[in-house]
């Protein structure tokens, strides 16, 4: 019970800074969401875990909420989760704490990436996420945008790391740079940036994950135990 109160106070201050709000101001409530049979809230697994969910709101590549984000929170398997408390447990003897982007999303999202992408005219997070790709629809032909998502699937994270106060550690783009700057062994970045993807890289591998060598933040759980199922319940 004392860690379940603990999860939830730290997800509590995680969203209010996610919203923008403080305790006076808001009341976040806990899920109350029945989720599918083998699927589990992070938090719950991972006490300390930091959610920047993008896609519940909109500071992303599209600029607005994505459609089945209805609430912040991180969803995964529960043989992914497990894994990922794995490395979290490394990371935190390490001095760092995990912080997640996004984790099961929606089918319903995907298409919405897919139907941005053919939209030629909304450039609106251009200069932020993708300066060098003038047309959009490219964004599908390079794999940046998977029209069957691995996340849908509940075992892929998009994630970066803190130190323990929950500072970021500097990784050389930002989530959903949409370029090589983002690529894995990228040239033109310091050496602690590459230091700092490698150190992800290296846990994530060693606790039974597998990278996307185009994005920096992006892991899949080897074995995943839905490998042919794109689910679509919404996250809530």
């Amino acid at each position: 019970m004392i860690h379940r109160c603990k999860a939830a106070l730290l997800l509590a201050a995680a969203l209010l800074a996610f919203c923008g709000a403080s305790a006076e101001e808001s009341e976040i409530p806990a899920p109350a969401h029945a989720l599918p049979a083998g699927f589990c809230y992070l938090h719950e697994i991972i006490p300390d875990i930091q959610l920047d969910m993008r896609y519940a709101g909109t500071h992303n590549f599209v600029g607005d909420p994505i459609d089945g984000y209805e609430a912040p929170w991180a969803i995964m398997t529960v043989e992914a989760a497990e894994k990922l408390r794995q490395a979290a447990d490394v990371f935190r003897e390490m001095g760092c704490r995990i912080l997640v982007f996004d984790a099961y999303r929606p089918q319903r999202a995907v298409k919405h990436f897919v139907r941005w992408a053919q939209d030629p005219d909304d450039l609106r997070m251009q200069a932020e996420f993708y300066p060098d790709i003038t047309k959009k629809s490219r964004l599908l032909d390079l794999e940046y945008i998977a029209r069957n998502s691995s996340h849908c699937r509940g075992s892929a994270i998009d994630m970066t790391l803190t130190d323990m106060k929950g500072t970021p550690l500097d990784m050389g783009t930002g989530f959903d740079y949409f370029g090589p700057l983002a690529w894995h062994g990228a040239k033109g970045i310091t050496g602690e940036q590459a230091k700092n993807r490698e150190m992800l890289k290296t846990v994530m591998e060693q606790c039974g994950f597998r990278c996307f060598e185009r994005e920096w933040w992006h892991y899949k759980m080897v074995g995943e135990p839905y490998p042919d199922t794109s689910f679509d319940f919404p996250v809530k």
